[in-house]
């Protein structure tokens, strides 16, 4: 038989995303049950004359039936582990904690919680079924916000950040068909950990979480994970999915570690076809070769030398003890407020380390400057320092 085409399509993308099923499958279902997993549609661009169709990132908690249309020799290649949360033998978060968490670990997690809370009026908002554009439109770009500056302050770049018009276009409907959801960490009015999540029946799928690096001492990305978990206990979820990619966060969360399958269907009378899924074996092997080599790494780090500086736009700055008892600044002329004030929005970091270390609230501080652009003092109730840019 000749060639007769080939295709390629990512079923975890479509699958979280577009809520769609490659055409090439009649049913998936989890592991832990045979009830099939509800799709809005399958692929339409599935065409079961085609050669060779390879479906790629597939997880291996869906067990799978072949479109019976789609007659095809069939191999699978590991590419990638994946990062889940399954929650059917806990009752609570706290179960979860304990049985999955060291005691140190649990007190690290209260205490961090505990001086989130005490610093700033913080309030938690689940966005999931129900979300005006006013407040779609401030969440989403604070999202993207948070992105750019976490990204920039790493020197790498972000898929997410490409592709970031689709997901805006998408999202808000989504979010209005209990399709996706927007959890949002407040401090006041602001918001400072962002996470855009897909939802499938009783499955959530982490997809895009951020925070303001400037709270970074305040462990948000472990908050909002112990936040998405209460809710999935309180709405009988089964499983918090986090995808691909070995973030510490995943690996410690996580207690269930699986595979991402590349599915490759082929027609094993074709010369060409049964030539690609050679191809595509040996290159997938390949990576994976050179990403347990960590050759990822090395070449991460090679470019970020050719590429210079870091684009971060936080200072390196150093902290002097003083005297609390500073009677003449109570009179100075030179106070000013990094929280409104985005001239000065390179301080909020070296405020919110304060808050974080001596557990004082945001509305008892005050912030004067000394020498512009320099040397400034941060003051609260009972504890004050000095804030030192530069090399002075």
């Amino acid at each position: 038989m000749g060639w007769k085409g080939f295709k390629k399509v990512n079923f975890y993308f479509q699958f979280c995303e577009k809520r769609s099923v490659p055409g090439c499958y009649a049913e998936i279902h989890s592991s832990r049950n045979t009830e099939a997993i509800k799709s809005d549609k399958t692929d339409g661009d599935f065409d079961p004359q085609v050669g060779t169709y390879v479906v790629e990132m597939f997880p291996s908690y869906f067990n799978f039936q072949v479109n019976d249309k789609f007659q095809r020799d069939f191999k699978k290649i590991f590419r990638v582990k994946g990062y889940c949360i399954t929650l059917d033998q806990y009752d609570n978060v706290d179960q979860y904690l304990g049985a999955h968490f060291k005691p140190n670990f649990r007190t690290s997690m209260r205490r961090r919680l505990k001086g989130l809370e005490s610093c700033f009026d913080v309030s938690y908002k689940m966005y999931y079924g129900q979300i005006v554009k006013d407040d779609y439109d401030v969440i989403m770009d604070g999202l993207h916000q948070m992105l750019i500056r976490r990204f920039d302050q790493r020197n790498d770049k972000n898929v997410s950040l490409a592709r970031w018009q689709e997901y805006y276009d998408n999202t808000f409907a989504l979010i209005n068909a209990h399709k996706a959801s927007l959890f949002v960490i407040y401090a006041g009015s602001k918001p400072i950990q962002i996470s855009l999540s897909y939802h499938h029946d009783n499955m959530m799928f982490l997809s895009i979480p951020s925070y303001d690096i400037d709270y970074a001492k305040f462990g948000l990305g472990n908050i909002s994970v112990q936040k998405l978990l209460e809710w999935c206990f309180a709405n009988s979820y089964e499983m918090l999915d986090m995808g691909f990619g070995a973030f510490d966060y995943k690996v410690k969360w996580c207690n269930e570690i699986y595979d991402f399958e590349h599915h490759l269907f082929y027609d094993r009378s074709s010369i060409i076809s049964r030539g690609l899924v050679l191809l595509i074996r040996l290159k997938t092997r390949l990576i994976n070769f050179l990403l347990a080599k960590k050759v990822n790494i090395y070449y991460h780090r090679i470019k970020a030398i050719f590429q210079g500086e870091k684009k971060s736009d936080q200072l390196e700055y150093q902290v002097q003890k003083i005297d609390f008892d500073i009677t003449a600044l109570k009179d100075s002329q030179n106070s000013v407020n990094p929280m409104i004030d985005g001239s000065y929005a390179f301080l909020r970091k070296s405020v919110f380390d304060f808050l974080y270390t001596h557990r004082e609230h945001i509305k008892n501080i005050q912030v004067y400057e000394l020498e512009r652009n320099k040397v400034y003092v941060v003051k609260g109730v009972k504890q004050a320092q000095k804030i030192i840019y530069g090399n002075n």
